[in-house]
């Protein structure tokens, strides 16, 4: 609840709705999560034309309404709640100010003077209330030595992925452990950066104070009132990155896109690579760019993961010195769906300490077989002696036909069944503690330069693929090559037995 302005006479309760309808403000849909999210700290990764600004504006103003009803106290003990807006240049910053401005020039609150200025120009922004119980000031991160001061109530990061990440850590988040302030970051992505860290920590429930949200430019309906849906967006998406598409498909396509995506999307779009439009419209955390899996999508293959008792466990390695050694544990379903349930990895170790490490991981040890890179038999041979597991052969092969296999395993299916369907899921799904895997499969790139390019200028770098390599070791090993029929009659049965018991 927040008390409400008035001249003489009681203060009046209302809710954040009704404040809201006191400022003319009707968020749509998208903006009323991040406004009725209770974490302190929240991360909204959005297209442009969203309507960001204007959450961190009125959210700034609704401050406004509880520093009112505290003005009393707050004078009593010498104290006020202050509140910045941080952008990367104060045209950034401005933004919403001018929503909290107009905000507060429409409610006819009464301004300190002097001490209320808004000069975007000269880089003068600062609302100040209530005999300076309440005050905003807008700043630039441009200079990060001068975001010093007192403690902090609130404060909104603008544009946060152009942000330096010492902006937050070094100088922001101190100043709000005074008074336990919030946060709220709001962006469109600048590809994995810190940003991108804040907001993984909103989808971690073991993070309850971080919430966070990926909401593509359509989302806002007043903007763009048709709206999107995910299909619309993927087909888009596909006519984007281009490629031999016959031409009946890419009729169905453009019909798809036509019926399910609004208008001034498809426009916007139609000027812009792929890589733009998925950052820049779809919000998406990474550019196209070389990229190995481009079907790999944390909102949709990294989840919760528990040990199912049903299926065994397999493990996925590849061996590693400098570079990391990783290993795997996998389960697969009765319709060969597989979860990466947990990840071990390491560099300079032997391996018989390696082996003593795995043992004393209950998942790693109950394992009913190994899928290790062939190119190691005697390392091998010693993790397969210490867990009493056996070996499984097979795993070598093209590297773009384990990569294939993996791809076809990211993909979503059934692809047309509705998107609340609970058997419409991708072949692979990845616990979210597997950190390392999870960070690979998004990173894993082809040479983008003449530099860079390996013996075969198919293949990829040889970077950021050791939990990829493992992987693809095990989909080799288990599926067979890209072609092959899908489980094999005799991997069923024993499959189907092992769930029987």
């Amino acid at each position: 609840m927040v008390a409400a302005v008035a001249d003489d006479g009681p203060e009046v309760e209302l809710n954040l709705a009704a404040a809201f309808e006191a400022m003319r403000y009707e968020p749509h849909a998208a903006q009323r999560k991040v406004h009725r999210s209770y974490a302190r700290h929240r991360v909204l990764d959005a297209g442009r034309r969203l309507g960001k600004s204007v959450i961190g504006g009125h959210e700034l103003t609704a401050a406004m309404y509880r520093a009112y009803a505290e003005r009393r106290a707050l004078t009593e003990l010498g104290l006020r709640r202050e509140y910045w807006i941080v952008g990367p240049e104060y045209t950034d910053s401005e933004k919403e100010f001018r929503v909290l401005w107009n905000d507060l020039s429409r409610l006819g609150v009464p301004l300190d003077k002097p001490g209320s200025y808004n000069n975007p120009e000269g880089g003068q922004m600062v609302v100040s209330c209530f005999d300076k119980r309440f005050i905003v000031h807008a700043r630039s991160a441009k200079y990060p030595s001068t975001l010093v001061g007192e403690g902090l109530s609130g404060v909104v990061l603008a544009e946060a992925a152009k942000l330096k990440e010492t902006v937050w850590t070094k100088y922001i988040r101190p100043a709000l452990a005074d008074f336990k302030g919030w946060s709220i970051h709001s962006s469109t992505p600048e590809g994995k950066n810190w940003f991108y860290e804040g907001w993984l920590r909103g989808k971690d429930p073991q993070q309850p104070e971080w919430d966070s949200w990926r909401m593509p430019s359509w989302f806002n309906p007043y903007v763009f009132p048709k709206g999107g849906t995910t299909r619309g967006y993927k087909a888009f998406m596909k006519l984007l990155e281009g490629g031999r598409i016959p031409q009946v498909e890419r009729e169905a396509l453009w019909q798809l896109v036509a019926d399910e995506l609004d208008e001034e999307v498809i426009s916007m779009g139609r000027e812009m690579s792929a890589q733009k439009f998925e950052q820049e419209i779809a919000a998406g955390f990474t550019d196209f760019v070389g990229r190995v899996f481009k079907g790999w999508d944390e909102e949709i293959h990294v989840t919760d993961l528990q040990y199912d008792p049903r299926y065994p466990v397999y493990l996925a390695i590849d061996f590693g010195w400098t570079n990391p050694f990783v290993c795997l544990a996998v389960q697969v379903d009765v319709f060969d769906r597989c979860n990466v349930l947990a990840e071990y990895r390491c560099t300079h170790k032997d391996i018989g300490e390696i082996a003593a490490e795995l043992e004393r991981v209950p998942l790693f040890r109950m394992a009913k077989a190994m899928y290790p890179d062939p190119a190691e038999p005697q390392d091998a041979a010693v993790i397969s002696k210490v867990l009493k597991v056996p070996t499984k052969g097979n795993t070598g092969g093209l590297l773009k036909q384990r990569l294939e296999l993996i791809r076809r395993a990211l993909k979503v299916v059934p692809e047309h069944a509705p998107d609340d369907d609970p058997d419409k899921r991708p072949q692979l799904l990845v616990d979210r503690r597997c950190y390392g895997l999870i960070y690979e499969m998004g990173e894993y790139r082809y040479p983008e330069n003449k530099s860079e390019i390996r013996p075969d200028p198919e293949e990829p770098l040889d970077k950021d693929d050791h939990g990829p390599e493992a992987l693809g070791r095990f989909f080799r090993g288990y599926f067979g090559p890209p072609g092959a029929p899908p489980g094999g009659k005799l991997r069923a049965r024993v499959r189907t037995a092992s769930v029987s018991r």
